[in-house]
């Protein structure tokens, strides 16, 4: 796998939370499911195991976050209340998966953190 391959995937993630925050759409059920599927490609095509361990953790704890969220009314302060929980966790994850350098275990452990208890 290519250097740019990699950071495509994770150029594109970073992108879309970006787009998501700033629109406001971040931690709707479709926000969540999108980010969910480019956190899968950064799985894919990342070749450092810490990288590997935070774009599956990420992927996961978006998943469960969109099930959660699956087939119920689904109140705006409860969207906001999810939002205001993933979005540092989410954010820290990004920004590694993108290159900055930060500790993948902790970084995990804050998305598990957050994730739904159901």
């Amino acid at each position: 796998m290519t250097r740019s391959v990699i950071d495509l995937a994770a150029a594109h993630l970073r992108r879309q939370f970006l787009y998501q925050t700033q629109r406001g759409r971040f931690g709707s059920l479709e926000a969540l499911r999108e980010l969910a599927i480019s956190a899968r490609g950064c799985v894919a095509s990342s070749m450092s195991s810490g990288r590997v361990t935070v774009a599956f953790v990420l992927e996961r704890v978006l998943d469960q976050c969109a099930a959660d969220l699956q087939g119920r009314a689904v109140r705006i302060s409860e969207i906001a209340d999810l939002s205001a929980r993933l979005h540092d966790p989410v954010l820290r994850a990004v920004e590694f998966l993108a290159g900055a350098d930060d500790d993948p275990v902790e970084i995990a452990v804050s998305l598990v953190g957050v994730r739904p208890l159901r």
